[in-house]
């Protein structure tokens, strides 16, 4: 990927440009609604813009690139590296990787930090291989649903007077020809809905039940998960920009469109949980927000986009699949990809390859113990029952594996709305992170094996920041009686 992909010389080509002049007195007008609407969330700040742009006299097919070209110029007025940072490292890369600046990644500075990238870009970074990065200190004995690696971000200090629960895990990739910079991070977190509830509910419990389970209890904690994919534009962790991200909480994503948007009829109005957002150049502007902090100082709202879920994704897949080959040829020719990574895929003829729910049981159950033997099996019959459907044959069907993937994630997130038992819960819970962090390995292209070099990491992150996390950082026991009720 070339630095000069990212430069933003013509957010909007000087031929646009040129088509879409519009007045000295009309710029200041339309300054004023974009503004507006940035600084406003909801379906009714897109009214107004909408309702503005029309005064203007521009016609509707023009007008998203118009609000486009806008929010470029305004971004541009807080950061004037937005269009101009390039997603190639531009160092030698084992003595950057040594010294990555760890503590800017932490403090998570960036993710109020817009910046400009093109819809190649962001195809490019979804299909281009990704190879992890050896860190010093972190533990890889343990599975990723124990976050033996977790760390606490500096935005999140005001969690432990709160007593919210979070744990994090944050891994860094290399791309395959070793120029761009990745970071993956995961992060589940637990959030007290009633501390009297919680006070109320821990009487309930007998001295063999493990007071620690109550958190997965939907009544008394709200539960968000996630994970996240970064790139680091430039090797440099000041500039870190979402691209990807798995969201799976109790609250669904209504999506927002502008004019002619194709993608209405393939993620829907509203994503239900859990859900994917795959960042494209448009809703990187077109959804992105600002906002005053608590000194008065702009700041940004970035990694906003709309979201397809399970559901929507689970049939555009089937159908993707269905299509003759001369379909797939003129959707790809004509960029028909919805900005995701599928339809090229599936041009390529390229599955993805995620693990078998067989395997991902097995090494869960052998990672537990024998005491969850039992509810693995029930979990595993009932989702066969329920899913006897499948390819009556399988050539040509580039996302078999993925699509039941897909359902065993659907499935597991059904099971956990519909059980109030704390061991089920729990082993739902560790079951979705195995899960749809595997499916994010593969969507992404992330591999397991870093790059060696004489039967070593080729590439080293120092990984001094893991030795901090003391339990000075980890939530203190709530002391319920102290709260206001």
């Amino acid at each position: 990927m070339k630095k000069n992909s990212l430069h933003n010389k013509n957010a909007i080509s000087n031929k646009k440009k040129k088509h879409y002049y519009i007045k000295k007195d009309e710029n200041a007008f339309l300054r004023k609604e974009v503004d507006a609407f940035l600084m406003t969330s909801g379906v009714s700040a897109i009214y107004k813009l909408t309702s503005a742009i029309s005064k203007l006299k521009i016609p509707l097919h023009n007008a998203k690139e118009v609000i486009k070209y806008a929010i470029c110029e305004e971004i541009k007025r807080y950061n004037n590296e937005a269009s101009e940072s390039g997603v190639t490292i531009k160092n030698r890369h084992s003595t950057m990787l040594m010294n990555l600046d760890t503590t800017n990644f932490i403090a998570r500075e960036w993710q109020y930090v817009p910046f400009i990238l093109k819809n190649r870009d962001y195809l490019e970074l979804q299909t281009t291989p990704k190879f992890p990065i050896f860190i010093e200190n972190y533990d890889y004995s343990l599975p990723l649903y124990e976050f033996k690696n977790n760390i606490k971000f500096n935005n999140e200090i005001n969690f432990q007077r709160k007593n919210v629960i979070t744990s994090n895990d944050v891994q860094f990739y290399i791309s395959n020809d070793e120029k761009v910079l990745f970071s993956k991070v995961t992060n589940l977190l637990f959030s007290p809905i009633s501390y009297k509830l919680i006070k109320e509910f821990k009487k309930t419990l007998s001295p063999n039940d493990n007071v620690e389970q109550i958190k997965y209890m939907p009544s008394l904690y709200e539960r968000s998960f996630s994970i996240s994919m970064y790139v680091i534009l430039e090797g440099d962790t000041k500039k870190t920009h979402m691209y990807m991200r798995y969201d799976s909480s109790s609250k669904t994503h209504k999506n927002i469109y502008i004019g002619n948007d194709k993608r209405e009829n393939i993620f829907g109005y509203e994503a239900e949980n859990p859900h994917f957002h795959f960042q494209n150049e448009d809703d990187n502007l077109l959804c992105i927000k600002k906002f005053r902090d608590g000194y008065r100082q702009i700041k940004w709202k970035t990694g906003r986009c709309n979201a397809i879920d399970l559901k929507h994704l689970i049939n555009y897949l089937t159908e993707l699949d269905s299509f003759t080959r001369e379909k797939v040829e003129k959707l790809y020719f004509d960029d028909m990809h919805y900005n995701m990574p599928f339809l090229k895929a599936k041009f390529n003829n390229q599955p993805f390859c995620t693990k078998s729910i067989n395997t991902m049981l097995l090494n869960y159950k052998n990672e537990k113990g024998s005491i969850d033997e039992e509810y693995i099996k029930k979990i595993k019959d009932k989702f066969e029952i329920l899913n006897q459907r499948i390819y009556n044959n399988s050539k040509n069907k580039v996302f078999k594996n993925l699509i039941t993937s897909l359902k065993f994630l659907q499935f597991i997130c059904d099971e956990r709305v519909n059980t109030k038992n704390l061991n089920e819960l729990e082993n739902l819970s560790k079951l979705e992170i195995i899960v749809a962090s595997d499916i994010m390995n593969a969507i992404n292209c992330s591999q397991e094996k870093v790059i060696e070099k004489d039967y070593q990491p080729k590439y080293i992150i120092n990984g001094d920041y893991l030795l901090s996390k003391q339990k000075k950082n980890q939530p203190k026991e709530h002391n319920e009686d102290n709260q206001k009720q």
